[in-house]
């Protein structure tokens, strides 16, 4: 399998003219890194979400046009951006779920489940809020823990599509229960 950083040959837009056709890149890029990716992540996912990153970290540098090779500039990003993942996952703490051998010592009150009723009632309220469809699609990735390649073929929209429809259901929600 290739390394994102091998060398791919003379740089799309053509020559050394130093012209660099973003679009050309990506169609020729972003295939192999989001191959390369998947291997190394396993997580289709997460490759696509990467690549993605990468290239809109290219298009916003200054440096874009001038680039002898824009491929080798891209690789250093994706690189950059796994460095980043890995980071951040090392320093999430781990879940750890409640049950008999990792019980809270302090035990919930009476109060304390008056408030998560409450809680319950107010969440299940912001949810029924939602428009249709995003109420629709936050339920299935939510609730029902479809992913959103499955959400998106189940329902015959594109994955942008769902992000878009669970980060604004997220927000509402967020926003109702702030109140």
């Amino acid at each position: 399998m290739r390394r994102p950083d091998d060398d791919t040959g003379p740089s799309p837009g053509g020559g050394g003219n130093g012209q660099l056709r973003f679009d050309d890149l990506y169609r020729e890029q972003a295939p192999r890194l989001r191959r390369w990716l998947d291997a190394r992540l396993r997580s289709s996912d997460d490759a696509n979400d990467l690549v993605q990153d990468a290239f809109t970290r290219l298009l916003g540098s200054g440096t874009r046009d001038g680039l002898r090779q824009p491929e080798a500039f891209l690789n250093r990003i994706v690189r950059n951006l796994l460095i980043d993942r890995s980071r951040r996952l090392s320093n999430r703490t781990a879940h750890v779920p409640i049950d008999e051998t990792n019980a809270p010592v302090a035990r919930a009150t009476q109060e304390d489940g008056l408030e998560l009723d409450e809680m319950r009632r107010r969440y299940r309220a912001a949810v029924e809020a939602l428009p249709p469809r995003s109420r629709e699609v936050f339920v299935l990735h939510r609730v029902e823990g479809l992913g959103y390649k499955e959400i998106a073929t189940r329902l015959g929209i594109s994955i942008r599509t769902v992000e878009w429809h669970v980060g604004e259901a997220v927000l509402r929600i967020g926003r109702d229960l702030e109140q």
